[in-house]
């Protein structure tokens, strides 16, 4: 069932997923006064206005990127969760945040639209990690009865920080030509909170069983989340899933594309995804 300490390690790990949706929500909010910020840097520098279209430019990397960094991010979160485990893997990953944080939130003090962009790349490859190693660490740990319902909190969390950055982009609040680069330093926030907070959580059973055959380790694991020492159906369900795996064909991503059988299935997905997304529900 849904335990204290189960709760406790889902709430640690879905501070990945509020990152990336406060970052995808933040940087609209303040768009005027931080275009204002690239003219001032701009004149600082040259000596003279900075011209319209390279502003608009400028600001629409600076928005872009961050999706940019998420491609790299998602690509490579399968590697880095399988190399590192699925809680190792988001611990490393703040020390992204961390450092797209920081980037953003000392450009206006350096003057740098530079840094802001670079910070946006950062926090960007930050978010794509976290797209794919909190899914992955919540399904693990969650029980078999409850894995569909704990896999929404990933979207609640997303929809949270979307919110929360649109309240904060108010420019009573931090929206404003003082307060922004503050609104975006906040990303340090989560980034800290889940590295205070996770290092208590234990790493994924199915990690620590299928991919290390740690099965000590796992039943371990097990016993803290479940709070029981009744663990051998988790333990049968995985090794299950293992022997089912190792049957299932293997399949490259070109593979995947000429799949007639898989074409229309993979189809749908994209267009879904495209269609959410062209939507406008994050602009």
């Amino acid at each position: 069932g849904l335990t204290c300490f189960l709760c406790y390690a889902i709430f640690a790990a879905v501070l990945g997923m509020f990152q990336f949706g406060y970052n995808t929500g933040v940087i609209n909010a303040p768009q005027s006064v931080i275009e204002n910020f690239i003219g001032d840097c701009w004149k600082e520098r040259y000596n003279n206005n900075i011209e319209g279209s390279k502003q608009d430019l400028i600001w629409s990397i600076a928005v872009s990127i961050f999706a940019i960094g998420g491609m790299i991010g998602g690509f490579c979160g399968g590697i880095v969760g399988n190399r590192f485990g699925r809680k190792k893997g988001l611990l490393l990953n703040n020390l992204l945040g961390v450092g797209g944080a920081c980037l953003m939130g000392f450009s206006q003090m350096l003057y740098s639209f530079e840094m802001l962009i670079l910070g946006r790349l950062v926090i960007g490859i930050n978010c794509g990690l976290n797209t794919s190693l909190v899914p992955m660490y919540i399904s693990e740990i969650a029980p078999l009865n409850l894995r569909g319902g704990l896999g929404t909190v990933n979207q609640l969390a997303v929809t949270v920080g979307l919110l929360l950055s649109q309240v904060l982009g108010i420019e009573q609040l931090l929206g404003n030509s003082n307060a922004w680069p503050l609104l975006l330093g906040l990303a340090i926030v989560p980034a800290v909170m889940q590295m205070v907070l996770l290092p208590v959580c234990p790493e994924s059973p199915r990690y620590l069983l299928m991919s290390r055959q740690l099965e000590d380790e796992a039943r371990r694991a097990l016993r803290r989340l479940r709070a029981s020492s009744h663990v051998e159906e988790d333990i049968e369900e995985m090794r299950a899933e293992e022997a089912a795996s190792q049957t299932e064909a293997h399949m490259s991503m070109l593979q995947l594309v000429r799949s007639s059988a898989l074409r229309m299935p993979l189809t749908i997905g994209i267009v879904m995804q495209l269609s959410q997304q062209l939507s406008g529900i994050n602009a």
